[in-house]
């Protein structure tokens, strides 16, 4: 037996202690001092019941019981099997008593407290003999760093289930706890830190809670919003109309949105553009603890991008203008020169071979008018389930007499799992049709031209790319190829490519280009299966 459980048996003999009777205590708080105490220590209290939790669950199968109290022994919170709490409370052991040795004879807080160490006390240590059924165990705390606050934590069970390692158990328990309370003051000087940095942030910031109730809410968000901080801190952030469906999105289901443009609009002249994005705030085990959102003003950018696009839309209307008038100009020369040698001859021969040039000028204008409307507004595409192996057997035979003539070849190469597209088929074909005939005259003799089709991995799109092995074309050229009236042909109008990416573009897909001067041209055309 150690010296000082000794010590305190003869303290308790020579206080005339009954050691056959049940320990009554002798010292209670009153209800409102033991709040006063649990408010002193709740910040412990709760990190401790974390690791009680732990080191319970830890013990399972077997009954034990954890007990915090102060610096003074009393007793502040307990922990643990039930049927223990039961018998002990029956002893008058419960919240708000103190442990001391003058009423409940030889225990382990108040030797503890008293030695300041690390105590045991097994079986007939104990002073009453009712208690030689149970095994005790207590570690003094001591945290500097919080509030300079000292108590003790114990366990408790039955000598049956005794081992010298519980000691050790709890003293890294209250190691454990020390380490969790100083990292949460860190945090908490953190916070107020960060709180300072978020009030003068030239960022709206937003912040709830797990409900979605607004625990944040700072100055930039109250100017971008237009709301008052102090009216909108403690109600729900899901009435917004703005961004509050973003806010449920992120609690109910943890997801994170990114860069979504938001517009605030207080009146027909004024108003804020910003970037909004929102992520769910998670701890370390996965639990949701609420949701952070930010604003970035990016009003000033928007405005010189739309001043840059009207700009661009001027400049754009101003060559589209310029090529048109170009392209009209020569057959209407044409035209009325035709008109004046009919006015001047009187041979009926002559008169007619004038109408049929007239005619024929005529309707170039109006097929360069009709591509140049199909160019600015293609028709709305109607769809339809394509059997897209034989629609491209067909295009790539319909293309087959025009590359004989200059002895080029077509192959196709196509992944049998492609099947079915829902896809425009006339318009569809007037873009491979547009880029194969491209293909055929950028080749001078003995070229090769390979249309291949595959379907992405995703099964969510195909791609069918035309690579040819023609002249090809340099960097300059290739970054205008979609520029309306541009063009490397010398009879060319430079709108077929333009009317081809515009048929793409309503078909929600994509068209790119890659090409060599000298060695060919790759075109590649990304459209969605449904």
């Amino acid at each position: 037996m150690e010296l000082w459980i000794e010590e305190s048996r003869q303290r308790c003999l020579q206080q005339g202690l009954d050691p056959t009777t049940i320990p009554v205590p002798g010292l209670t708080l009153t209800a409102k001092q033991l709040q006063e105490e649990k408010h002193k220590y709740r910040k412990i209290l709760v990190v401790t019941n974390y690791f009680a939790e732990k080191l319970l669950a830890f013990l399972s199968g077997t009954p034990h019981l954890i007990v915090v109290t102060n610096d003074t022994g009393y007793i502040l919170d307990n922990y643990g099997d039930e049927t223990m709490k039961s018998t002990i409370n029956r002893l008058g052991i419960q919240e708000g008593i103190k442990c001391d040795e003058e009423f409940m004879g030889t225990n382990v807080v108040a030797l503890a407290l008293l030695e300041q160490k690390p105590i045991q006390i097994i079986g007939k240590e104990h002073y009453h003999k009712m208690l030689e059924e149970s095994a005790c165990y207590c570690v003094p705390f001591h945290f500097s760093n919080f509030h300079n606050l000292s108590g003790a934590i114990s366990i408790m069970t039955s000598v049956e289930h005794h081992h010298p390692t519980y000691l050790a158990l709890l003293t890294n328990m209250v190691d454990s706890i020390e380490r969790e309370l100083s990292l949460r003051l860190a945090n908490h000087n953190q916070s107020l830190i960060q709180q300072l940095v978020v009030n003068n942030m030239r960022n709206g910031i937003i912040m709830t809670d797990e409900r979605g109730i607004i625990t944040e809410f700072n100055a930039y968000a109250e100017k971008i919003t237009g709301r008052n901080r102090k009216s909108v801190t403690g109600t729900p952030v899901f009435p917004f109309e703005h961004f509050g469906s973003y806010f449920y999105q992120a609690l109910k289901y943890r997801k994170q949105s990114e860069n979504i443009e938001l517009t605030f609009r207080y009146s027909l002249d004024q108003e804020n553009v910003c970037l909004f994005d929102v992520l769910p705030i998670l701890n370390e085990q996965g639990e949701l603890l609420g949701a952070f959102a930010q604003f970035r003003d990016i009003t000033d950018r928007v405005i010189l991008e739309r001043q840059w696009i009207n700009s661009e839309k001027f400049s754009a209307i101003g060559k589209l203008a310029a090529g048109l008038a170009h392209e009209i100009r020569n057959p209407l020369t044409a035209i009325i020169g035709f008109f004046q040698l009919s006015k001047q001859s009187n041979d009926p021969s002559k008169l007619w071979s004038y109408v049929h040039l007239i005619e024929t000028e005529l309707q170039s204008m109006k097929q360069l008018v009709s591509d140049f409307v199909v160019m600015a507004k293609p028709s709305t595409p109607e769809r339809k389930a394509v059997n897209m192996q034989e629609f491209l057997k067909d295009t790539v035979r319909f293309m087959d007499s025009q590359a004989i003539l200059k002895n080029t070849s077509i192959t196709a190469i196509m992944d049998n799992a492609l099947t079915v597209a829902m896809i425009d088929p006339s318009q569809i074909k007037q873009v491979l049709i547009n880029l194969i005939q491209n293909a055929i005259e950028s080749i001078g003799k003995n070229g090769t031209i390979q249309l291949s089709a595959e379907l992405s991995h995703d099964h969510h799109s195909f791609r069918i790319s035309i690579e040819d092995n023609g002249i090809g074309m340099t960097k300059e050229e290739l970054d205008q190829i979609l520029n309306p009236f541009f063009t490397t042909k010398e009879n060319g109008l430079g709108l077929g490519l333009s009317i081809c990416y515009r048929i793409i573009e309503n078909h929600k897909g994509t068209i790119t280009a890659t090409s060599r001067k000298g060695y060919g041209t790759r075109f590649e055309v990304t459209l969605p299966l449904d």
